[in-house]
C-alpha cells in the first residue's frame, strides 16, 4: 500500500471520528417556527382572491419576483407578488382612490382569455 493511500484512509477516519464528537440536533438554516408569513391574494380575477396563505419563499422565478405558498397540506403554488399583499401598493390604484376597479392592461387581458386567445 502506497503512503498516499495509507493517508487518505487515516485522514478519512480522523474525520469520521470528529464528525461524531459534534453531533447536530437541529439545521442551521431552517427558519423560526413563530416567523411564520402570511399573504392574502388581492388579483381581482383570481378564483382564490380575498383567501389567505402561507408563504413559503418569495424570490426571481421566471424574470418576475414570485411568492410560493401553501395551498394545502404538502400543495404549493407560485404567484406573482403583484396578485398579492405582500406587493408594494399599486400606484395605479393608489391614485384611483377607489374610482376605478380595473386596469385597463388587466381588462384586455381577461378579454384575450376569454376569446381563449393565447399569447
Amino acid at each position: 500500500m502506497s503512503d498516499f493511500s495509507k493517508e487518505r484512509r487515516s485522514a478519512g477516519r480522523r474525520v469520521a471520528r470528529r464528525s461524531r464528537q459534534v453531533p447536530w440536533t437541529e439545521l442551521s438554516n431552517t427558519h423560526d417556527p413563530v416567523d411564520v408569513q402570511y399573504v392574502r391574494i388581492t388579483h381581482p380575477f383570481h378564483p382564490w382572491s380575498g383567501r389567505r396563505f402561507r408563504v413559503v419563499v418569495r424570490k426571481q422565478l421566471w424574470g418576475e419576483e414570485r411568492v410560493t405558498v401553501e395551498i394545502g397540506e404538502g400543495t404549493y403554488r407560485s404567484l406573482p407578488v403583484e396578485w398579492t399583499d405582500i406587493s408594494a401598493a399599486d400606484p395605479y390604484i393608489s391614485v384611483a382612490g377607489g374610482r376605478s376597479l380595473f386596469r385597463v392592461k388587466d381588462l384586455l387581458e381577461l378579454e384575450r382569455l376569454l376569446r381563449g386567445e393565447s399569447e
